[in-house]
Parts: C-alpha cells; structure tokens; sequence
C-alpha cells in the first residue's frame, strides 16, 4: 500500500499543468545506442535511459557505478564499496547479467571474468562522458550474443574549435581525496582531448558504526587525437589507462575479518574511423585492444591468489545508408577474447581463446505515414560453439507525440571463458538461446511533460549460472523473465523539474529451495525518483532509490530484517557557479543514513554463525569539491 500511495502522489504531482521554457532540462537527448544511428531520444522504439552531460555535472557522481544506480532497472551489487574485483560485482539490466559495454560503440567488457561486464570503478573521470546510453532488454542482432539483457554505451565528450580546460579537487569522508585534469580542443582539422584522474579513499562506517575494511588507491589517464576532413570524415587515435591498488573484505567487510589487497593494471587503445561517401551513404571502422590485468590477494598465500591476464581485441565495420524512408545498416563483427595467465585457487591456465564472428543487417523502413518496420538479422560464427542466428522483428508508430512499438528479438548466448576453462568450469556447456517479446509507449502530454511504459516477457533455454552444489558452472532449466516499468519526467517551472520511475521484475524460482528473481539476489520492484532546482547560479538536486522485495536466499529468509528487505536511499547534491570560470559542489551522500548491503551473500548482519559474510555499504557521508574552467 505504501509503494501504491507513493507512485499515486508523485504521478499527481507530475501531472500538473504548466507550460515553460525547457531549456535547462534535456527531456529529449539524441541516442545512437538503440539502432546504431542518431536519434531522439523519444523516437526510438527500446526501452532506453540517458544519463545526460548535464546530470553528471550536477550530480558528481564518483564513478560510472554510482551513475548507473540512478537508471530505472539496473541492479548494481558489488561485495565491498570499492568495486575493485571484477568476479564479486553483479551488474544486472532487467534481472539479466548478459550485458554488453560500450565506451564509444566500442566493446569494454572484460570477457574472461565471472562477471563480464566492465568493473564500473575503472571509468572514474566522468568530467570526459559526454553522456551514458543504458538499453534495457535484448539487442542481439545489433551487439551480440552477450547483450540479450541489454547494452551500456559510454559516449565521450566530443571536439569544439578552440581550447577548454579544467582542473578540481574533491575532499569528502573517510579521507576521500580525488584530482582531475583535463583539456580538450579543436584547431585547422585536428582535435584531442586528454584527461588525468587520481583517487583516494580509506575505511569507511556504515550506518550502524562500524569500521569497514576499504582502502583504494586509483589513476587513470585517456588520450586522444584525431584529424577531420572538409567532407565531415574523421580518423582518431585513442589510448586509456588505469591502475589501482585496493584492500577489499575477503569474506565480509568488518574491520575485525582478514582483508585481501590487490592491483589492477588496465591498457585500452583503438582506432576509429568515421567515412562520409555522400549524403547518404556512412563508413564506421572500429578497431580496438583492451588489456586488463588484475592480482588479487596479493598480502595472502600463493594458494588463495587470484590472478588474471585477459586480452581483448575486435574489429567492428559498419556501413550505414539513409534516405527520407530508411535507414539501412550492415556490418562485420569480430572479436578474440584471450586468457593470457589466469590463476585461482591452485589451478593456472594460460593461452585460452574464444573467437566470435558474426554479420549484421537491419533495416528501418517506414511504409505509411507514420508507421515503420524494423527487421533485422544476426550471423554468428564462433570458434567453440558453431554458428547461430538472430533475427528480429519491431513494428511502430509514431506521430511525434505519441510513439508506440512492439517487437520480438531472439539471442544467442555462448559460455564465456571462466565458464569454461577455469577450476569452476565445465568446457561440456552448452550456449543458451531465447528470445525475448515486448512492447512500449512514449508520449509527449506537452513540452514540459513526458512518459514512458515498457513491459517485457524473456525466455531462455539452458540459461548458464553457478551451480552451488557442484560448485561449477553449469545450464540450469529453462528461464522466463517478466516485467514492465513506467516512468514520468515534468519541469515544474522555470526552477523545478521532476521525475520517476518504478520497474517490476519476477524471474521463477528454479527449484522450492530457491526464492524467485535468483533467489532473492535482484529486487521485485524499484522506485526511482528526482526533485531538481535550478535558480542562477545556484542548483540542487536531490534523488531517491527505493528497492523492494529483495528478501536474499530462501534458507535464510526468515533472518532476514525486514528493513533489510525493502529501503530507501537518498543522495542530495548542491552546485554553485560563481562564475563561467569557476563552480563549487556540496554532496551528501545516503543522505537518511540507512544500514544496508549492496551484496545479498548473507543478509543477515548479526548473524553469529557466519558473521564474516556481510558487506556493509557506506553510511552517511560528503564530498566537497571545487572546479575551475580555463
């Protein structure tokens, strides 16, 4: 009943009636993500939300994985606050762990872990994202096997003539220190942008007052130039690097239990070239390498390390053609995933591939007034598991204010490396296939008022998860997803706008000893909402992120506190421009100070049997920072 009042109140509040002047809220971004074209952001027919330029400058968020926590339907669980191990972070999209990452269209996850998608604490500098593109559902045909529960697509700043500059500091709790530096510009043809970030933080308290293991010490540095030509081509170059050291929980997050401490070292460099032929027709060459190292487990014996060398590298060719009624693409997809060294738990293995291939093609055809179809296909080739087909289908209508779609899409999901080939590998998996039926409406009620509503139904064969009792990798039974969410966004006036959203997820419980939604892992529901103020110089938001119904495992449920159950965290963020030169930023982070986990290992935070397993998440805390733009 409370979650049924509150949505009641907040679309009341939504609803009323007010014409303004919307510029200083972005209510329709263009997106590439959802068709591999620009479009706006209500005109494409996925379920898609956009982190704005303007939402991360206001917001400050520390790093991708607290901007990603503000999105309708992404579920973000790392074990500890630093996010540092790749194989104890979940990153669900719809209740889905198959998630593609982009940075530029270009593939970042790091393939050979457990978890597969990019480790959110290695892009930290958000001054250098543009904005954050999250698809939510499957885009197999136009990503790939791994994107059946959908795409984040990172989108970097782009070049202007001239010369921008800018230099802050960050000091907040738990002796948070960060600096970033970074320039970018355009002159006679050439342009580049380069960008220095460094990070510290300490132990950090929880809500209830304890001490929690947490040190990392983190840089990073990106690098790119790149050439234009008269006829709107471009060629560019682009280099990336991060490196940290951190102690996490081994096996829960109290000061009093044995910390693991570890090192990462990261490399990422591609090439990228955009080809206008006319004004039709487009080339889009990526070439890409990703390299990343990690050594966990660094201060403990040689038998409980974990350590991993894994290298990436891809070509994507795409070439697009669009007229008054079509748009059409196709392309080439190749990428080799390789474990140069992987060591766990006594076990070593080294020199392991996985190759995949696969064509696209996609055509967005409209054929009335209004209407369209989108067909599109995938071909996939891969060295271990043969070869599959992913078609799908979207029909739509569109009249500008009203925007409805419907579509079926069906995906293809190989095994993954440490699927595989490490010591909780079994190579006999087989890939899982499913598809994927959905449907949604965007409408505009007018020029201040937006609304969306998704709904959604997956299933999947031979679905890949750990198989607790074998302790491997293993295909459990066919899984179907349900779910749907809605969302509102209104500007007030001239100073307030506001927004929310609620999504619903319910996956089966795979046996009667299991909760649903993977049990217990991902909530049934969650509300997110945003109240935003603008007047001058001075700005203040304040966002809110309710879950619910995410009880942990069954045979521990009823241990389980209620108010770990089902809660509300608040941030609140206040911005202050002196000058066009010069901001200064206040942040207050789980601004109600509320004891919770990100992890659901062990929901029980005084549980005497196995008081390690519990990951406290940080209390109350500030950041302070300042910025000066030359």
């Amino acid at each position: 009943m409370k979650k049924r009042a509150l949505l009641s109140l907040c679309v009341l509040l939504l609803t009323r009636g007010t014409t303004v002047n919307a510029e200083f809220y972005e209510m329709n971004p263009v997106v590439v993500t959802a068709s591999r074209v620009e479009k706006k952001e209500f005109d494409t027919q996925a379920n898609i939300s956009v982190i704005t330029r303007k939402e991360l400058e206001e917001k400050h968020y520390s790093d991708l994985g607290e901007a990603l926590k503000d999105v309708p339907g992404v579920n973000l669980q790392n074990y500890g606050a630093s996010g540092e191990n790749y194989t104890s972070n979940r990153l669900y999209i719809n209740g889905s762990q198959n998630i593609v990452v982009l940075i530029d269209g270009m593939r970042a996850n790091v393939n050979g872990s457990a978890s597969n998608a990019l480790s959110p604490s290695e892009y930290p500098n958000t001054d250098t994202i543009e904005r954050i593109e999250v698809l939510k559902g499957s885009s197999s045909t136009l990503y790939g096997a791994d994107a059946a529960g959908g795409v984040i697509n990172i989108i970097t700043k782009k070049s202007k003539p001239g010369i921008r500059s800018s230099i802050s500091a960050i000091t907040g709790s738990y002796g948070k220190r960060t600096w970033k530096l970074s320039s970018e510009g355009e002159s006679e043809g050439w342009f580049w942008n380069a960008s220095a970030y460094k990070n510290k933080m300490g132990n950090f308290t929880d809500a209830h007052g304890n001490e929690v293991i947490h040190y990392v010490n983190s840089k990073s540095y990106d690098f790119l130039l790149g050439k234009k030509s008269d006829d709107g081509s471009d060629i560019s170059l682009k280099y990336s690097k991060y490196k940290s050291s951190y102690t996490r929980p081994d096996q829960g997050g109290r000061l009093n239990q044995k910390p693991k401490s570890g090192k990462k070292d990261n490399d990422k460099i591609s090439l990228r070239w955009n080809w206008k032929i006319n004004d039709h027709l487009k080339n889009q060459l990526f070439i890409y390498k990703n390299d990343n190292v990690l050594h966990d487990g660094t201060n403990v014996s040689k038998a409980t390390q974990w350590n991993m060398d894994l290298t990436t590298r891809g070509i994507t060719e795409q070439l697009t053609y669009e007229d008054e009624y079509n748009t059409l693409i196709a392309g080439f997809d190749f990428y080799q995933d390789i474990i140069n060294d992987y060591y766990s738990s006594g076990a070593f293995y080294s020199d392991k591939k996985l190759t995949n291939r696969a064509w696209f093609i996609q055509e967005d055809f409209r054929f009335a007034k209004n209407w369209n179809i989108t067909p599109g296909i995938r071909f996939t080739s891969t060295s271990h598991f043969g070869n599959n087909t992913s078609p799908s289908i979207t029909l739509g209508y569109n009249n500008k204010k009203l925007n409805i779609y419907g579509g079926y899409r069906e995906f293809f999901i190989a095994p993954g490396q440490s699927h595989l080939f490490t010591k909780y590998g079994d190579p006999n998996l087989k890939p899982a296939e499913g598809h994927t039926v959905e449907a949604g409406i965007n409408y505009t009620f007018d020029d201040s008022f937006t609304g969306n509503f998704n709904i959604y139904r997956t299933k999947a064969d031979n679905m890949i998860a750990f198989d607790s009792t074998k302790y491997k990798y293993a295909n459990i039974a066919n899984e179907k997803t349900n779910g749907w969410s809605i969302g509102f966004r209104k500007i007030f006036d001239d100073h307030f706008s506001g927004r929310i959203a609620y999504t619903y997820t319910h996956i089966p419980a795979e046996n009667a000893k299991k909760n649903p939604n993977r049990d217990g892992y991902i909530p049934e529901g969650q509300v997110m909402l945003g109240l935003d103020y603008t007047s001058g110089k001075f700005s203040a938001g304040i966002s809110g992120r309710g879950l619910y119904n995410r009880p942990g495992r069954k045979v521990n449920e009823s241990k389980v506190p209620d108010s770990m159950k089902s809660f509300w965290i608040f941030d609140m963020a206040f911005n202050y421009r002196a000058s066009t030169n010069f901001n200064a930023f206040f942040k207050i982070n789980n601004l109600n100070d509320k004891f919770y986990t990100e992890a659901l290992y062990n929901m029980i935070p005084d549980d005497v049997l196995n008081p390690t397993n519990w990951y406290s998440a940080p209390g109350r805390n500030f950041q302070l920072g300042v910025e000066y733009k030359f």
